[in-house]
């Protein structure tokens, strides 16, 4: 009866130190995960931080883009006012003076 106590005992023994060992091996592995989580999560924010500054220039850059469009649309509407006003003095010209040859 005292051997099969033993026994007992022993296999209890055997088993808190098998969990004992697994627990700490449980716990080495969170930590060793919440560091690589914690370093991948730094790489993303300073990532994240990149994108944002990049947005940034791109939105300013469109900003610029659309002023110098607005500046573009206004010169050729002043390009188009004096090509009509060239077109109606050369017609004009050129009734005047309908008798020169060679125009």
């Amino acid at each position: 009866m005292i051997w099969v106590a033993l026994l007992v005992l022993a296999a209890l023994a055997l088993g808190l130190g098998v969990a004992v060992y697994r627990g700490v091996c449980v716990w080495r592995s969170v930590k060793r995960t919440g560091r690589t989580l914690g370093a991948e999560l730094d790489r993303i924010s300073g990532t994240v931080a990149e994108i944002e500054g990049q947005l940034a220039r791109a939105d300013a850059s469109a900003r610029r883009l659309a002023e110098a469009q607005e500046r573009l649309r206004a010169s050729r509407a002043r390009l188009d006012v004096q090509r009509s006003a060239l077109r109606e003095a050369r017609t004009q010209v050129a009734r005047t003076f309908w008798f020169v040859p060679g125009r």
